[in-house]
């Protein structure tokens, strides 16, 4: 992009949020003028200092990687940790990663649009509403075979292959090949 180009393209921006600020009906002359200058100094350090562009992203194809080894419940290991004991007190074979208990998957938020914006709680289909938990469920493979849930309120390590505790240093170790190619930089 053209230092031209740049320019303009800030000058946009700079124009619309100085509008948008100057269209908020809610807000005070004092905030109108931080707006105004927050904007100003974000036009001043993109200008100076622009965000670099990159063709390719390492961290952006890794967290393509592990989203799609979650989603496809590939072969885990899963360690339980109490807080402040070194050694874990439960390790299983497990599938996928660990989900936290306040994962779900209908947004547990309604926007309603009235007289101003307002966020409400909504139940999820189970009939109930999302507490803070500092839960996690961890499919767990048991000796038969069959998978089944483990909660725990702990920390939980999940390794993506099969792993055992190492009680010597205190470690987590790779005993088979991992369960997902991931890829290493270029």
């Amino acid at each position: 992009m053209t230092t031209a180009r740049k320019i303009l393209a800030v000058s946009a921006l700079t124009t619309l949020a100085v509008a948008l600020t100057a269209c908020a009906p809610n807000q005070s002359k004092g905030q109108k003028l931080e707006s105004q200058q927050q904007s100003q100094d974000q036009t001043a350090l993109l200008l100076a200092q622009p965000l670099p562009h990159f063709n390719y992203s390492q961290i952006r194809q890794n967290l393509k990687e592990i989203e799609t080894a979650e989603a496809n419940g590939v072969e885990t290991t899963s360690f339980f940790f109490n807080l402040g004991v070194r050694d874990p007190i439960q390790t299983c074979p497990s599938i996928g990663a660990p989900i936290p208990t306040t994962d779900q998957l209908s947004n547990p938020n309604q926007v309603l649009y009235h007289h101003g914006d307002a966020v409400l709680s909504q139940m999820d289909p189970t009939g109930v509403y999302t507490g803070d938990s500092t839960g996690t469920y961890v499919l767990c493979v048991g000796a038969d075979g069959k998978p089944y849930a483990e909660y725990w309120e702990g920390y939980v390590s999940t390794a993506f292959g099969p792993a055992k505790w190492n009680e010597q240093t205190h470690m987590i170790e790779l005993v088979g090949p991992p369960s997902y190619a991931f890829s290493k930089s270029r």
